[in-house]
């Protein structure tokens, strides 16, 4: 396996992201918007010759706020040390420290991968809209 990692990738297309996410987080997902999206973050990508088997995306201000939005790797790809590799490359992209959520389950890889659990994130509830009323 010779995987070849782009960083940045600036070629990245909506088409290309969208199927790999359909293998990571299967859902309904928009390719106009996921365009947008991929045009306003910093991407590093893994290749297995024109196949993407990873990605990790790096929201960023250029200064006070890095964060990752997401690393995905094929469930075939994982345990090769791709989501180590990925998240080496945007680190090495980022302007400042980087900041990460992770999803229940996940947290032995940021950990193991240097990341220390140091705050908490909030998210707002549906019904707390409708409570406002």
């Amino acid at each position: 396996m010779a995987i070849e990692f782009r960083q940045p990738d600036t070629e990245l297309s909506a088409d290309e992201f969208l199927d790999l996410v359909q293998r990571v987080w299967p859902g309904e997902y928009e390719s106009g918007p996921t365009e947008t999206a991929i045009e306003r973050t910093i991407n590093v990508t893994a290749w297995d010759d024109d196949y993407l088997v990873g990605s990790v995306r790096l929201l960023t201000d250029g200064y006070f706020f890095n964060c990752i939005s997401e690393i995905l790797v094929d469930p075939d790809y994982q345990r090769r040390g791709i989501g180590r590799e990925l998240m080496r490359r945007i680190e090495a992209e980022s302007p400042g420290p980087i900041f990460l959520g992770a999803q229940p389950g996940n947290e032995p890889f940021f950990e193991k991968v240097g990341y220390d659990n140091t705050m908490h994130g909030y998210q707002k509830r549906p019904e707390a809209d409708a409570n406002d009323e």
